[in-house]
């Protein structure tokens, strides 16, 4: 019991939660970021949640909050428990903390008890645990929180709770670092009102292209500032308060999401000199077609299939996305061909660049593409919780002669294509693939507004605010 009130001071006095470490750095913090996944958990159903996300991105912070929340709101604090999985060391282990904290609990007569199991994919088979909870009926009267980093771990452990999940309608949740609205809004004043528009009739109406522009363009100057800001810093909460404070990611700080992500790789047995060469060679070849052969080159392992397991657990991590070929006729991905390799933060690719021995924010160009492939999958991509290896509605687009379109969407039973020109002066070379493939597209441009029967430029930094 001990142990429980470790990790759970509230019970004895409510107040102690102000006092929390996580809720004493979220309210000195300068810019309090409550990310939109918090509107989404519906706490007063018996339900299994998930919190999916890499790691350092504010999965605990947003558990406390919640606690926090819950006291205030006249919760009884015992009804209230958190643990942090990150000393113990197998299901068995789990269940006695939660039955322990069952038979504390049951005689108070709670209407409703709140648990939060705080980074559970770092114990192995956490699910056979949370299976027996259930079908002892500790369930009853109870919601859940489970979250942690590994993607596959967690979406292995929800599959094998068919029927115990609860009553909530879309139990897995994913909380990403900070897209580059949620940036705009917590460094700067700028509150642009953007209508609703449709990809699909900026396309195929100037009037709509021309209002977009009338509604975006006096911010925009302000706006390529915040964008070059999101480039350097990304949207990781501690890296952002950083760089607001001091104009800058200190070298201490980008150490601090290294080494979490070397020891989350050491964890499972893995090599911190093969997980610096995987992340310095994804860099080199992000934006580019690569095979799995390809990408294992100057890779010190016999094998590309390591190569491929360690590319895979960082998509699993939600710190990297793979998108696929499209087969533009059957409307469906091709495992078989090269793949497109973009990883989910400005931050991460900085930390890759660092990596290979290159200065962080390197072309800007490449980086905008990057957010942009990010902001795509996160607008589009429905089944984002299952990891960012096996993205469904986003891909890019090559033909035969080696002619690409950097992304393709699927929206609406539509094919959007999307291509990113990051410069100031646009052709229309720079979008005759588009045209002649697609008939229309989205051109993601630095500073442009244009519309040219079908193909409609849209400046960066608008365009990641219309996603």
């Amino acid at each position: 019991m001990t142990d429980l009130l470790l990790f759970n001071p509230w019970w004895e006095q409510k107040q102690s939660i102000e006092l929390d470490p996580y809720i004493s750095a979220f309210n000195q913090s300068s810019i309090q970021w409550l990310p939109e996944v918090l509107n989404e958990i519906d706490l007063n159903k018996d339900s299994v949640y998930t919190l999916r996300g890499p790691r350092q991105v504010g999965k605990t912070t947003l558990a406390k909050i919640m606690i926090r929340d819950l006291l205030k709101s006249g919760i009884p604090p015992q009804a209230v428990f958190y643990y942090s999985c990150d000393l113990i060391s197998g299901a068995g282990e789990l269940f006695d903390v939660i039955r322990e904290y069952h038979e504390f609990s049951s005689p108070l007569g709670f209407k409703r008890r709140y648990m939060f199991l705080d980074e559970i994919s770092l114990i192995n088979d956490w699910q056979h645990a949370i299976k027996q909870v259930i079908d002892l009926g500790w369930g009853r009267g109870s919601t859940l929180l489970l979250t942690g980093s590994s993607a596959t771990d967690i979406k292995r452990g929800a599959e094998r709770l068919p029927g115990r999940r609860g009553t909530a309608i879309y139990p897995d949740k994913v909380l990403l670092p900070m897209c580059f609205s949620e940036f705009v809004e917590k460094c700067s004043d700028l509150s642009p009102a953007i209508d609703n528009f449709s990809l699909s009739r900026l396309m195929l109406l100037p009037g709509e292209v021309e209002k977009l522009r009338a509604q975006t363009h006096v911010f925009l100057p302000r706006l390529s500032t915040l964008l070059t800001n999101y480039l350097s810093a990304g949207g990781f909460p501690l890296a952002v308060e950083q760089f607001l404070n001091t104009g800058s990611v200190p070298p201490h700080v980008m150490e601090t999401y290294l080494t979490v992500i070397r020891s989350d790789f050491e964890k499972i047995k893995k090599s911190r000199i093969l997980l610096r060469q995987v992340l310095a060679r994804i860099f080199a070849v992000s934006g580019t077609p690569v095979s799995w052969q390809g990408l294992a080159k100057s890779i010190d392992t016999p094998s590309y299939r390591t190569v491929r397991e360690y590319s895979e657990l960082l998509a699993d991590s939600f710190l990297m996305a793979i998108l696929y070929f499209l087969e533009k006729n059957r409307k469906t991905a091709n495992p078989n061909k090269r793949k497109k390799f973009y990883f989910s933060d400005p931050l991460i690719q900085n930390l890759a660049a660092r990596e290979a021995g290159l200065p962080r924010f390197p072309e800007p160009g490449k980086m905008v593409e990057t957010i942009v492939a990010m902001h795509l999958i996160r607008k589009f991509e429905q089944r984002i919780f299952e990891g960012l290896d096996s993205v469904q509605n986003v891909f890019y687009w090559r033909s035969s002669k080696g002619k690409e379109i950097d992304f393709v969407i699927f929206h609406q039973h539509e094919m959007v294509p999307v291509e990113v020109k990051f410069q100031g002066i646009i052709n229309r070379s720079d979008y005759t693939t588009m045209k002649r493939v697609f008939a229309r597209g989205i051109l993601v441009t630095k500073d442009l507004f244009f519309h040219d029967q079908g193909i409609t430029g849209i400046p960066a930094p608008v365009f990641l605010l219309l996603l």
